[in-house]
């Protein structure tokens, strides 16, 4: 037996089974499921139902203006995503290992269609044995109460609204609450997606869900998550919108040491998360925001800790190459760029390793006219002529091609060159003298 069957209370908090509880109302669909209504009233007939669910209702009931469709099927997914294609004049994407498919159509439109199923974990942070079920054993599956709706799409069933776990009363509620006192300890990632809610709604955990939380980061299951999943989880927060109040609550929940135990997850953490995203748009600068997200999150690790941690969550070697260059220089260049009298190019000196997430940083930490110079006008100067016409010049392939460039634009940052004409005198004279 799995480690979630027959010992979890359904909608856990105050330990109470809610099976028999249920609000069943009408959900006004938007006229943008009209063409997969229509299709799922001409296809749908051989199975056992149809509905949308979890973040589509929850989405439609919050009015929120867009919204993913997401529609598990009583049966086949895979043959039942095949007939909608059909209907709506749109080609599928089958994942037959998953049971699972993708119905794209019209100008950009997508339907992801599931098998309604059952899950069981076999162990804290693993993933979950699924097997066919109903809509009701689909939305036990699912994370909280306001994902565990669903509505029907068929006939004169349309509209019906499926809400076992009263959802719909904790979405009024602004109440996160899990559907059963296992949810985290089957599923640790759902600690990270309850705070974006959180944060994305201004909702809050209920007590009961909150303690759960601690609980799990307590006996240590956070740590059982791989690597990947615990970025992917932190790049999910970081990317969306603002972190005032998420950044915090890893630390309130205990997470931000399962993350690492130097990570900060303060207040401070977020006032430079915020401030990096400012500079970061102000300059253009692209860096991605889950990027600057875990440069302040870990800016007290040791110097010698910050690549194991980022290799322990699998980031890629030339983000991680960024941001521990950020963590470990930004307090360099602050301090370097301080001193009186630098030249330009003195500056960009100090500043360009690990560009553009080191000097960032340093400006978030400083806010230092030099720094504001350096990404408004310094580090966009670049040498009219190339490392060909420098090898043209008679050098040909020699490493002394990128010691001239270099000397050259030494000269144009402070300001001795100006335009093609003079870097290529500058070039041949310097080419004499080899």
């Amino acid at each position: 037996m799995s480690v979630t069957e027959g010992s979890q209370n359904r909608a856990g908090s105050g330990g109470e089974p809610r099976q028999n509880e249920a609000r069943m109302s009408e959900l006004a669909l938007p006229e943008r499921l009209d063409p997969i209504i229509e299709a799922v009233t001409a296809v749908g007939g051989p199975y056992g139902g149809v509905y949308l669910v979890g973040g589509t209702v929850r989405d439609i009931l919050l009015e929120e203006p867009s919204f993913d469709v997401d529609i598990a099927v009583e049966g086949d997914a895979i043959e039942f995503a095949r007939s909608l294609a059909e209907a709506l004049d749109g080609r599928v994407r089958t994942h037959d290992k998953f049971g699972t498919a993708v119905v794209l159509y019209g100008d950009d439109e997508r339907v992801d269609v599931v098998t309604a199923r059952t899950e069981s974990y076999e162990s804290p942070g693993a993933l979950p044995t699924v097997a066919p079920g109903s809509i009701e054993d689909d939305l036990f599956r699912r994370d909280f109460t306001i994902n565990a709706m669903a509505a029907s799409l068929r006939g004169e069933d349309k509209g019906r609204l499926v809400d076992p776990f009263a959802g719909h009363a904790d979405l009024d509620a602004g109440r996160i609450r899990v559907l059963h006192d296992r949810s985290f300890l089957d599923d640790p990632t759902r600690i990270f997606r309850a705070i974006r809610y959180e944060n994305r709604y201004g909702f809050r955990m209920d007590e009961h869900t909150a303690a759960l939380a601690h609980d799990t980061v307590a006996r240590g299951h956070v740590h059982d998550l791989s690597g990947a999943r615990m970025r992917e989880e932190l790049i999910a927060l970081f990317e969306e919108g603002d972190v005032d109040h998420s950044i915090p609550r890893l630390a309130e929940l205990g997470v931000e040491q399962a993350i690492h135990h130097h990570a900060a997850a303060d207040a401070e953490a977020a006032r430079l998360t915020q401030r990096l995203r400012e500079l970061n748009e102000r300059y253009s600068l692209g860096i991605p925001s889950w990027r600057l997200g875990l440069t302040a999150l870990g800016r007290k690790l040791p110097p010698d800790e910050i690549h194991a941690w980022l290799d322990g969550l699998k980031v890629r070697r030339r983000d991680a190459s960024q941001i521990a260059g950020a963590i470990a220089g930004a307090p360099r260049i602050a301090h370097e760029l301080e001193q009186d009298g630098l030249s330009p190019a003195e500056v960009v000196a100090i500043a360009e390793p690990h560009a553009p997430d080191a000097p960032l940083f340093a400006l978030a930490l400083t806010d230092l006219p030099r720094l504001h110079d350096y990404f408004e006008r310094l580090a966009g100067i670049r040498l009219a002529i190339t490392g060909a016409d420098v090898a043209a010049l008679g050098l040909g392939e020699s490493p002394r091609v990128g010691e001239i460039l270099a000397e050259l634009r030494r000269r144009k940052l402070d300001g001795e060159l100006d335009g093609r004409e003079s870097e290529l005198a500058a070039a041949r004279e310097l080419v004499e003298r080899t």
